[in-house]
């Protein structure tokens, strides 16, 4: 009879697939409502309530615990990786390695306070605890350091590039709901208050972006009103457009397309940048996402970090 030691070649498959993930800075995504795409976040890895597919398997879950940048996320995934190495003596073992590789020092206290603890039932409650107040700890951080930026931003003291590339990392390590995000990155394109240069970073920046967000960015300023600034990132949007088509011509002799573009998108990025109608508006596929009783941007003329951090909580 073959022995079953919790380890097994798709879990393999699915440890390998999570590193090359880290490698190349793509987030980690799960299946949603509707076959979608969605951010995965602590509160997935927390909740039992959730089948997380390949993320339930405890060498995906030791990856995740080791290689995760943000200790939100790490300290979530040995959490969940804490049944398997309860049941399982490979695992165990393997429990302990993550505990010893960490790079986060709450991750590796709390896996080995689980170890020490035999993995009881009020060791987990315990760590599930202080986990989920960690996870709030470190949002408010971020968001405190979001807002200020932009407080900074709007004052003159802080330079458009700076911004950009901060407003980047913040969101992205920050662990964001993907609503959050999208807003967030909706709000400096439509304000009037931000200037056009942190506009034209975030375009040249699109590729940083998670994918629902880059579709969101595409569609929004494809359907903008035709006033001089848009023109002018419309214009940014194709420009980015056929410099990639061109250099992956030139390597390849491969024409770019939307879909190795934006990976697997269903989105017609040429379309939706303009490219077969050059003053065509194309509808966004999806609607903008705005606050019930909240002026546009447009009207408004800018936000405030009062807003900012509204959206963050």
């Amino acid at each position: 009879m073959r022995k079953d030691l919790g380890i097994s070649y798709d879990g393999l498959k699915y440890a390998l697939s999570i590193k090359d993930n880290y490698l190349s800075g793509e987030p980690l995504t799960v299946m949603g409502a509707g076959a979608q795409q969605r951010l995965l976040m602590p509160e997935h890895l927390l909740s039992n309530d959730l089948a997380l597919m390949q993320y339930d398997d405890p060498l995906a879950l030791a990856v995740i615990a080791t290689k995760d940048p943000e200790s939100p996320m790490a300290l979530a995934a040995a959490i969940r990786m804490g049944p398997h190495a309860k049941c399982k003596e490979l695992i165990t073992g393997v429990f302990e390695v993550v505990s010893d590789a960490t790079k986060h020092e709450l991750v590796a206290d709390c896996a080995k306070l689980l170890s020490r603890n035999a993995f009881s039932p009020e060791a987990f409650q315990l760590v599930r605890n202080r986990a989920s107040n960690h996870v709030v700890e470190i949002r408010e951080a971020y968001r405190r350091a979001m807002a200020g930026n932009l407080r900074a931003l709007l004052d003159g003291k802080m330079a458009a590039r700076e911004f950009v590339e901060e407003f980047i990392e913040l969101a992205s390590h920050g662990n964001l709901r993907i609503d959050i995000y999208r807003r967030l990155v909706m709000k400096l394109m439509r304000s009037d208050a931000v200037r056009p240069s942190v506009k034209f970073m975030l375009l040249e920046r699109l590729d940083k972006f998670p994918q629902m967000v880059k579709v969101q960015i595409v569609n929004e300023v494809n359907s903008a009103p035709d006033t001089p600034e848009y023109q002018t990132l419309k214009q940014e949007l194709r420009w980015i457009y056929e410099s990639k088509a061109r250099a992956k011509t030139a390597t390849t002799d491969v024409p770019e397309t939307s879909k190795n573009w934006f990976g697997g998108s269903s989105l017609d990025y040429g379309a939706a940048a303009g490219l077969q109608s050059r003053n065509a508006i194309i509808k966004p596929q999806q609607p903008a996402l705005r606050r019930p009783g909240v002026l546009s941007m447009q009207s408004s003329g800018g936000f405030s970090t009062r807003e900012i951090a509204s959206w963050l909580n």
